[in-house]
């Protein structure tokens, strides 16, 4: 099984848009001079608009193979001035090394449009709905709230 790391990231009205896209960035490629972080600036018209839409409140925008598969959300309005959930904390390993890609989430009718600029400018970043989800590749695995995967059935064999 994959191990999955969850982050929440405080947005509107405690960032804009543009400086949550840059937090979760940040989280994401650390090294400000990396490939990653280029790719990442290329799709920030995209992120700022599903930022914005709050489509990043219950659909995580997605980084997987890299490593550890990674799954960021924003809080919004009370949530994001409280910071009760807020999870900015640093990643243990950096997800955008070796033959990484993210996918982020978009109101459906934003995808059409999404999808069109980033394949335009992006290899590695893609736009989806937020009714889809990217498959985990877990069988029968449940997510906790801190982000952890729990696989069930290995978990009640005896």
């Amino acid at each position: 099984m994959s191990t999955v790391i969850a982050r929440r990231v405080a947005a509107t009205p405690a960032r804009d848009a543009s400086q949550t896209w840059d937090k979760i960035v940040a989280l994401l490629a650390p090294d400000p001079k990396s490939e990653a972080r280029k790719e990442l600036a290329k799709a920030a018209g995209i992120a700022c608009s599903s930022i914005a839409s709050e489509a990043t409140k219950d659909a995580a925008i997605v980084v997987w193979g890299g490593g550890a598969r990674v799954r960021v959300y924003c809080l919004f309005d009370e949530d994001a001035i409280t910071g009760d959930d807020k999870n900015e904390d640093a990643l243990p390993s950096n997800p955008t090394q070796g033959d990484w890609k993210i996918s982020i989430p978009c109101l459906t009718e934003d995808v059409g449009w999404s999808q069109r600029k980033l394949s335009a400018t992006c290899t590695r970043v893609f736009a989806r709905s937020v009714d889809e989800d990217v498959s985990d590749g877990e069988k029968e695995a449940t997510r906790t709230s801190t982000g952890m995967s729990i696989n069930m059935a290995e978990f009640f064999k005896s």
